[in-house]
């Protein structure tokens, strides 16, 4: 009896083969941008990350909409040109009581068709006595999620208020899509500027980001416009906290 003839080995390069692999699969977020049933598989995935709150916070009041690309184009963050975007609002419940907003949109980098990302257009907390209790940091891990499971290159905001303290303390870098080190850099230069107002001494802020100007803690402290806009306090507060708050709104990305 002949034995069977042996196939020859066939040698597999199984990291490009992976890699070709993620390349050819396209992102769910980008599906449900192009799908006619993706503003309610983008609703039921929101829902599914967002609403993740222990007793008795919860969301509801929920609203989701197709906004067309040249629906006030001329004002939207991501500008003219990154074609239509999803995007659900909803608003934090405490019981009965409304307490906060949650607003995200799914969007195309203008230019580039096929970069997609996640903006946290509103993360709000309205009650001053609700703040500091760890909700903040439990929409940011819940949208961080909801993002992942969208193929979103980043999560993207415009950090206003305690936001431009806030966001960067849970790891959001300076950057309008994805982290941009001229932005960091300028931002440095800025905070030597803010010290020496001061009369302060500035800390070595060599490779600083956002998050390193939000963790920074310092015996020495200056006054800052503290709170939301309904409620805001001139306070003083740690150096680093106040020169957060002394800028202008600024964007921040959260890259995945």
């Amino acid at each position: 009896m002949q034995s069977p003839q042996k196939m020859p080995l066939i040698e597999i390069n199984q990291p490009a083969l992976l890699e070709n692999i993620a390349l050819s699969v396209k992102p769910l977020g980008l599906t449900l941008l192009e799908e006619a049933t993706g503003l309610g598989e983008f609703e039921e995935l929101c829902w599914h990350y967002l609403h993740i709150f222990p007793a008795p916070y919860q969301i509801g009041q929920i609203k989701t909409r197709l906004i067309e690309e040249n629906y006030e184009a001329e004002i939207r963050a991501e500008g003219p040109g990154g074609g239509s975007r999803l995007e659900f609002d909803s608003r934090l419940f405490k019981g009965e009581e409304a307490v906060g907003q949650i607003m995200v949109s799914l969007y195309r980098r203008p230019g580039a068709p096929n970069e997609i990302y996640l903006e946290l257009e509103q993360g709000q907390i309205w009650q001053a006595e609700l703040r500091g209790q760890g909700l903040g940091r439990m929409i940011a891990e819940n949208v961080i999620a909801l993002g992942k499971a969208l193929g979103v290159r980043s999560i993207t905001l415009f950090a206003m208020y305690d936001g431009r303290f806030i966001w960067p303390k849970l790891g959001f870098q300076f950057g309008d899509y994805l982290p941009e080190p001229e932005k960091a850099t300028r931002f440095r230069r800025s905070f030597r500027a803010f010290c020496q107002r001061h009369a302060i001494t500035p800390p070595d802020t060599d490779g600083w980001n956002a998050a390193d100007f939000a963790h920074f803690l310092s015996d020495k402290e200056a006054y800052g416009l503290v709170g939301h806009r309904n409620d805001r306090r001139l306070q003083k507060v740690n150096l680093g906290h106040a020169f957060l708050l002394s800028r202008h709104p600024f964007f921040l990305c959260y890259p995945l």
